[in-house]
């Protein structure tokens, strides 16, 4: 079953598709913004019952620093729409002190829905049972199954479309499938793989007991369907640090093999080629992952990187600014802009960035103004004092995490500073030198914990050319094991896309 089998949704006359982003009913048919579809999805799922404003402030940005003035507009968006569409079918109530939650207006209602609008507000009625019970969703033979499914479409959705810092959104759905259907391997599966992200990227608050959470599930999903892809790839990220670089390629292969339209396995190997320098086939992988959830900005950050990555600089800026708007809290969507515009001359553009407030949360995203001002400085007139600042700037920021030493190694580059640049490379990737880099021990906080960062994915990004020019790099490669993989598999590093 695919991401979006359960959608559109039905709910009271209305026809909801989150992945378009439209609603339509007897009063029409309108668009409304991601956040907005966002909001919608965090009411449904609540049945009826209040959602308070602190709960839909976390759930839908996190920890970034959100007036009230946001989410009073998202609400009001979200009832224009109701009312555009719905007929006053279905209404946002606001509960004083309290928060929100959806209503039936059985006046305007059609079809089997008769409870009144009074036992619709009586606290504790579910907006399930308003509607007729798991009439909610679309309509199956199985209504505890339909709602299960749902449950769990939703689950995989907020997990391929987040950031890892905020791979636990997926688990209230998910859990609340298996409630229904305990055993359903899919299920368990995301779980396992929710779980193992959120363990390995700073989502958890103890990352030992949520890893061992991600193993019971995956091998419970195993123990029900032995090929079940999200366990199986949950499995193998768990085991990859006992792994070269080709059995890990060879069993993300084989997974794909069982499951060629999985979104997530088609990401895992876009994300590993790259690594491994192999642009070109990483960039068949993404757009395969395209083209299955062309509504998802994770494969299209990654087509931004990998066009700006092949030198088609132009086609990445036009491609990150179509997705800004889109996600302008979705650190990837953020970052990829962000590079681009920094490292290709539009240093003023990076700068309004970095001092917009509505950007992600700071610990998912390690871009500070301490670092980056100097550097931009730098870009702009390469004098030797600023390049001096820029240099000890950079530096300073090396030490402080993975996030900011990645960022430095590629500042120092194009900068022209390759023995620093070589410095913090292998302070970040082998842990030698002067300039290793802290890795403190911070829950939630997905810059220090993430492994992401200390994978090699942005050696091969326009920055570091003149790294890859320089001798060095390639005894570094050797130590890395890329070398190795190279000649394993008769390839060469390319960062070349197919026309």
């Amino acid at each position: 079953m695919n991401a979006t089998a359960a959608f559109p949704l039905q709910v009271a006359g209305l026809t909801i598709d989150p992945v378009r982003r439209r609603i339509a009913g007897p009063g029409g048919e309108t668009a409304v913004e991601p956040m907005v579809m966002r909001l919608f999805e965090q009411l449904l799922d609540r049945q009826g019952e209040v959602l308070s404003r602190r709960e839909l402030f976390d759930s839908l940005w996190g920890k970034a620093q959100v007036g009230d003035d946001s989410l009073n507009r998202l609400v009001a968006s979200l009832r224009k729409a109701l009312e555009c569409t719905s007929n006053g079918t279905l209404e946002i109530e606001t509960v004083p002190r309290a928060g929100y939650r959806l209503i039936v207006d059985p006046q305007n209602a059609k079809g089997n829905l008769s409870v009144s609008r009074r036992t619709a507000l009586a606290g504790g009625a579910s907006l399930l049972a308003v509607l007729g019970g798991a009439a909610l969703w679309r309509a199956g033979t199985d209504k505890r199954t339909a709602v299960a499914r749902h449950l769990t479409d939703r689950g995989d959705i907020l997990l391929r479309d987040s950031v890892p810092l905020e791979a636990g959104q997926a688990l209230a759905p998910l859990q609340a499938s298996l409630k229904i259907e305990p055993n359903d391997p899919r299920t368990l599966g995301l779980l396992a793989l929710t779980q193992e992200t959120r363990a390995y990227n700073g989502g958890a608050s103890n990352p030992g007991e949520t890893l061992r959470s991600a193993e019971e599930a995956a091998r419970a999903a195993l123990a029900f369907d032995p090929n079940e892809p999200h366990a199986r790839l949950a499995m193998i990220d768990m085991k990859s640090g006992s792994l070269d670089w080709a059995q890990i390629e060879d069993q993300l292969e084989a997974v794909r093999a069982l499951a060629p339209t999985n979104v997530h396995v088609l990401g895992s190997l876009a994300t590993l080629l790259q690594g491994l320098g192999r642009t070109s086939r990483s960039w068949v992988y993404n757009e395969r992952a395209a083209a299955l959830a062309p509504a998802s900005p994770t494969p299209q950050w990654r087509r931004a990187l990998r066009l700006w990555t092949a030198g088609r600089t132009e086609e990445a800026l036009t491609l990150s600014e179509r997705l800004l708007p889109l996600w302008p809290r979705h650190a990837f969507v953020w970052n990829a802009r962000f590079m681009i515009l920094a490292f290709s001359g539009r240093a003023g553009a990076a700068m309004s960035m970095l001092r917009n407030p509505v950007a992600p949360a700071r610990n998912s995203l390690p871009a500070r103004i301490d670092q980056w001002q100097p550097t931009l400085e730098a870009f702009t007139g390469p004098t030797a004092a600023k390049v001096a600042a820029a240099r000890e700037a950079n530096l300073k920021a090396a030490h402080l995490n993975p996030g900011q030493a990645a960022y430095a190694a590629m500042a120092l580059s194009q900068l022209g500073e390759i023995d620093a640049a070589f410095d913090v490379i292998d302070g970040l990737l082998l842990s030698k030198g002067p300039l290793v880099a802290d890795r403190p021990i911070v829950p939630r906080n997905f810059v220090a914990n993430s492994a992401s960062w200390c994978r090699t994915h942005w050696l091969f990004m326009p920055p570091l050319a003149a790294v890859r020019a320089d001798p060095r790099f390639s005894a570094a490669c050797e130590e890395l094991g890329l070398a190795s993989y190279w000649r394993q598999r008769g390839v060469s590093p390319d960062t070349r896309i197919p026309v």
